[in-house]
């Protein structure tokens, strides 16, 4: 059995052109987050969905050209416009709750958005996540422009 290993964990930092209450409230909001929340150029969201509350949930279906993902996760920190945490699960966890915080932070010209999520199977598993963290955060700093 694969367990997830605390130990593995990344952050991918952006500064972003805008307050952080924009950037705050576009993470929960499913409309918006069916725009940015894209991994990779060839994956778009099938559906999106969102309970923006503490102990709410997310469900959010990545489709590749091969096939659906789905990943969904709970709400366990809201603090407008500061932080965000959440548990982060898709077919690709073992079953125990990753985490993914998110801090937004004033700096002259926008936003740093600090993401720092915890907790991955394995390391191959945490460098996809890198990548992918990495480009949604470019596709949200496009989509909130």
């Amino acid at each position: 059995m694969t367990t997830a290993s605390k130990d593995l964990e990344l952050t991918c930092t952006r500064t972003i052109a805008a307050p952080p209450e924009a950037l705050y409230d576009a993470w929960l909001d499913a409309e918006k987050l069916a725009q940015f929340m894209r991994p990779g150029a060839s994956v778009t969201i099938a559906r999106a969905e969102n309970d923006p509350r503490l102990g709410g949930r997310f469900d959010i279906v990545m489709q590749t050209p091969e096939t659906e993902i789905p990943h969904w996760g709970i709400y366990q920190t809201l603090d407008r416009p500061n932080r965000i945490v959440f548990t982060w699960n898709s077919p690709f966890t073992t079953g125990e709750d990753s985490t993914v915080t998110l801090d937004f932070t004033a700096v002259k010209g926008g936003t740093e958005v600090r993401l720092h999520h915890i907790r991955f199977p394995s390391e191959e598993s945490r460098k996809d996540h890198e990548a992918g963290w990495g480009a949604i955060l470019a596709t949200l700093s496009e989509a909130i422009a």
